[in-house]
């Protein structure tokens, strides 16, 4: 029996009615639905209704988005839904700026970036944009706060992600964003569950592992984890990661080849999470497109045991047809029970109860909608968050503050991971260097200009060359097998190979682990997010005009002897 008056759901009798009428009235069909939530692009000649299609779905999530159109498609979706739809996105950095939010919201930094100032304030302001700006156009549920544990500098997705390696630290930030989000009345999700950060692989491209035993689990990960729960954490995202000696101590014999990910494991989320961590709200799995879902078993199979196995919400189908006919097939064959199809809809039915979906939802029209996304207040709380994050690692050259009078002359090196085209740079290098030339730098790009063995002798280019600097921006995401700096060519002419003749100052503006590649660099800042907040701050630092305020969340040396000299 689930107590839809406790903990996180703390309905009212009137809500607790609405649930219970709502649930007797809806078909087995129904509430099959309610179970997707499915993926609604932004793409010419998309049709958002084809959603309903084939079953009235129980939500959806939106990728990026313009801001206009998420409030108009939010709108038209919710008034065509029979049951209230719960409607999500990934707002990691505020409006903006994530893999799944608002492109003209106001991204206000990485969740690193706001642990970065050591001040959980600044991560609950973050969330007070994320929501704010969400709310506006119709988010009622959020995929955040992430509070994995960044505890491998080679692990490709966790990195600025995360609020850092200290669960004490992670405990407090995300806190800070679940207060935001539940004060303007957005659901918050805690992930990923049993906790990526351990492995240095992506749970995109497999099932990965984390691989601590159970006490070390239970003291970091379970800590925080319970922590969270206790405070009232509605959803949980259950991931494509599995935990061996977690799922032992639930199922002692249990075979190797048998263990599951999170998303499939009866004993990660109805042994842990429900048992011994007490959680009564609402399991998610994580994407069930991701190879670590895929190649766990079977889809046939796999679609209803999710949801045997305790996940209440399925996340996104590969053909919304054929998942659902795979629910249904499983509820005739026995791998889905009528009990635990049941329990889901209650939960998440109790889930929309707590958010007052069973009441109208009033969202604001145009004009409301530009007096909120990236308004000036949430354009200062990006400006705040940037001036505190920024962390200077190491200066053993004393090169700061620059003066344009000993360091005229700059050659400026982008490093990045996006998509642009060859000799292009990204709008914010092209801001960085209209910042410095307005303090009087002569600013000129190294792919533009001769290099030693290319034109130039060194001792040619040490007379013309004052500086070089390195702008990095190379960005955490899925589908990644590493964020390792890479060189434009095997004798990496653009890396800091004369580091002994001209001074090197680099710049990261994503990955605080970039001195693994650089060891060699005297002087190193992170910055944790590439906007406009971090380029200016940025700038404000390295003239002197404004302190190095950061205090970094993470080792950025990565353990290693070398990145300290």
């Amino acid at each position: 029996m689930i107590d839809l008056k406790a903990k996180p759901f703390y309905l009212d009798d009137e809500g607790v009615r609405w649930v219970e009428d709502t649930l007797k009235s809806m078909s087995t069909e129904d509430k099959v639905g309610q179970l997707f939530c499915d993926i609604l692009w932004d793409k010419p000649g998309s049709d958002p209704l084809k959603l309903f299609d084939n079953v009235q779905i129980g939500g959806f999530m939106y990728r990026p988005f313009p801001g206009k159109r998420m409030n108009e498609v939010s709108r038209e979706l919710q008034s065509k839904a029979r049951i209230p739809l719960l409607i999500a996105c990934n707002l990691e950095r505020g409006g903006s700026g994530g893999n799944g939010g608002l492109t003209d919201g106001t991204y206000v930094s990485s969740p690193m970036g706001a642990a970065a100032t050591d001040d959980p304030m600044m991560e609950y302001k973050l969330g007070k944009v994320a929501a704010e700006e969400g709310a506006a156009c119709g988010i009622n549920w959020t995929f955040e706060p992430i509070i994995d544990i960044d505890m491998n500098p080679e692990n490709p997705i966790t990195n600025v992600r995360t609020f850092g390696s200290d669960p004490d630290r992670i405990i407090a930030m995300a806190k800070g964003y679940i207060d935001a989000c539940r004060e303007r009345h957005i659901a918050t999700t805690i992930k990923h569950f049993p906790g990526d950060g351990v492995d240095y692989r992506d749970q995109h491209l497999m099932s990965t592992v984390n691989s601590l035993s159970a006490d070390e689990w239970y003291s970091t990960y379970g800590r925080i984890y319970k922590e969270l729960i206790d405070y009232g954490a509605p959803t949980v995202m259950s991931a494509h990661i599995r935990q061996p000696a977690l799922t032992r101590s639930i199922a002692p014999d249990i075979k190797d080849e048998d263990i599951l990910p999170g998303s499939l494991s009866r004993e990660l989320n109805e042994g842990v999470l429900r048992g011994k961590l007490g959680f009564n709200g609402v399991i998610v799995s994580d994407a069930t497109q991701m190879v670590g879902f895929t190649c766990s078993m079977p889809r046939y199979k796999a679609v209803p045991t999710a949801i045997e196995h305790g996940v209440d919400i399925f996340l996104f189908t590969i053909d919304q047809k054929e998942d659902i006919g795979y629910m249904l097939d499983g509820l005739k064959n026995g791998l889905l029970s009528e009990r635990r199809l049941d329990e889901a809809v209650t939960r998440i039915l109790a889930l929309k109860a707590s958010l007052g979906l069973n009441k109208p939802v009033e969202l604001p029209d145009e004009e409301g909608l530009k007096k909120i996304l990236r308004c000036e207040e949430h354009l200062a709380i990006g400006r705040e968050v940037a001036d505190k994050n920024i962390t200077l690692v190491k200066d053993r050259q004393s090169l700061l503050p620059l003066d344009p009078a000993k360091h005229r002359r700059i050659k400026l090196i982008q490093c990045t991971n996006e998509r642009i085209p060859k000799g292009d740079y990204l709008p914010e290098v092209k801001l960085f260097k209209s910042l410095m030339e307005k303090e009087g730098f002569e600013v000129s790009y190294f792919d533009d200009c001769p290099y030693p063995g290319n034109g130039v002798s060194l001792e040619e280019y040490k007379q013309e060359t004052d500086l070089i600097l390195y702008f990095a921006n190379m960005k955490v995401g899925s589908n990644q097998t590493t964020i390792r700096l890479v060189w434009d060519d095997f004798l990496g002419e653009d890396s800091p190979k004369y580091v002994k003749d001209i001074p090197t100052l680099f710049l990261s503006f994503s990955n605080p682990y970039h001195l693994v590649d650089v060891p060699m660099v005297q002087t190193y800042v992170n910055a944790y997010a590439c906007n406009e907040f971090a380029v200016e701050a940025m700038v404000e630092k390295l003239m002197g005009r404004s302190d190095f305020k950061g205090v970094s969340p993470v080792d950025p040396f990565a353990g290693l002897w070398d990145t300290r000299l």
